[in-house]
């Protein structure tokens, strides 16, 4: 290991553990005050906390329900699903005998949903990102999610191409009363780019375009919770203009593109205060042709699994995730798929290489420190490839490796700090990543 890796590894761990700590305790507990009266029918099932939260989110995922004979296995399980929204700090539940009503009581603490803020990040590859951002995951206290984006991004810390993006999403997981969710996105980029493939550049760009997409879920199960089975279907469109400031277009292209897509979930995740365990399953099927009124002609296919193993000690995890997808083309003369960088393959360019074949691998082991339960080490290993459609080798993966660190910042929704450290045997050194996302 070389002395510089050691000093950089060193200063990036410094620099990280500067971040304050607080001791987490949000925990789903594992018995039920008053679990003595659990011998009769709940009379009714009551609320404590959700200040923002409206009743009807919580009651869809209880398996205790009014009238019904008390169960603790049921209240427990309830908790979880509740746990599981991502949504509240910390669950109890409480039973009381009142005038000869047994009482259920579900106590809980919510997380900071609404995010205005300025928004000045650096993403795990090096994009620079200047702007303002709206986020408000819990949107009208029913689960909606609502993020409303606006700022400059420029490559390589700063100093590279730079350009513009203002997008809209708006996220119903499931809406009250019905089996039925809905998504929309939609969004307006104005970017300089290099035109480039296969180690060839044609030229530099101006590129411009305007994206739109909406998506239709029903949910499969018969109860009124978001976890189970999911199936959808939508349709995205987009339309792109080549403005160029130097070279030729080479094998890119202006236009219209318009798909169909369909696609299953299964959802099994579930939430602990540090970790997570449990499994998803997915798959989709989008085309694209000019009796669309597309200018573009295609098919992909793309499954993915991600497993959260949890391991006997607390905080400590196997994560694995798999991907395999597959196109005969893409539209605007690109190829379907990249690999590299900090979302994909860790110690490799982003973008590095493109097909319209891909294979992904990534594990993680993470381990908690049990003083600080809210950080959380790791070693991790990414495998993956792309390839056209004459060269398939499923032997031939690109390997990379490292170490990092996650802390868990429980006021806030969807937040976890992380930096991983990978090893890039190409040009030997150590890529650093550091973000606010989980990997997966």
């Amino acid at each position: 290991m070389s002395a510089g890796y050691t000093r950089f590894a060193a200063l990036s761990l410094m620099l990280f553990a500067s971040l304050s700590v607080s001791m987490g305790n949000a925990q789903a507990a594992d018995a039920v005050p008053g679990e003595q009266w659990c011998d009769r029918p709940v009379d009714d099932i009551r609320f404590v906390g959700n200040k923002v939260t409206r009743a009807q989110v919580i009651e869809r995922e209880l398996m205790q329900k009014p009238g019904q004979y008390c169960s603790l296995d049921d209240i427990i399980d309830g908790m979880q699903n509740i746990m599981d929204l991502g949504l509240f700090k910390s669950i109890r539940a409480e039973l009381d005998l009142a005038e000869g009503q047994l009482i259920l009581s579900y106590l809980v603490v919510e997380k900071i949903f609404f995010l205005p803020l300025p928004r000045i990040s650096r993403t795990s590859d090096g994009e620079l990102r200047l702007g303002a951002q709206l986020r408000w995951d819990n949107f009208m206290g029913r689960l909606h999610q609502l993020k409303l984006t606006s700022e400059k991004r420029q490559e390589d810390d700063g100093r590279g191409r730079a350009g513009y993006v203002h997008s809209l999403e708006y996220n119903v997981p499931r809406f009250f009363g019905s089996r039925y969710g809905m998504s929309v996105d939609a969004s307006v980029e104005r970017r300089n780019a290099e035109l480039s493939r296969d180690d060839e550049i044609y030229g530099e760009t101006l590129r411009k375009s305007r994206r739109a997409s909406l998506r239709l879920t029903r949910w499969a199960n018969d109860s009124l919770g978001i976890s189970g089975l999911s199936y959808f279907g939508g349709a995205g469109f987009e339309i792109r203009d080549y403005q160029m400031r130097s070279g030729v277009k080479g094998p890119f292209s202006d236009g219209e593109n318009l798909a169909l897509e369909a696609g299953f979930g299964i959802q099994r995740v579930h939430q602990e205060p540090y970790r997570r365990r449990g499994h998803y399953y997915g798959g989709s099927l989008a085309f694209a042709d000019k009796v669309l009124g597309a200018d573009f002609r295609y098919v992909r296919l793309e499954a993915e699994g991600r497993w959260y193993l949890a391991l006997q000690k607390p905080q400590t995890n196997f994560n694995i995730r798999a991907r395999l997808r597959w196109s005969d083309s893409a539209p605007f003369g690109e190829r379907s798929y990249q690999i590299g960088g900090g979302e994909l393959l860790r110690g490799m360019e982003s973008g590095a290489h493109s097909g319209n074949i891909l294979t992904l691998l990534n594990v993680e082991y993470l381990s908690g420190f049990f003083a600080y339960p809210a950080w959380r080490w790791l070693v991790f290993m990414d495998a993956g490839n792309v390839y056209l459609q004459s060269d398939v080798d499923l032997f031939r993966q690109h390997v990379r490796g490292g170490v990092g660190l996650r802390r868990k910042v429980e006021a806030l929704t969807n937040a976890d700090l992380r930096l991983d450290l990978a090893w890039d045997p190409v040009e030997g050194k150590v890529k650093p990543y550091l973000s606010t996302s989980l990997t997966f």
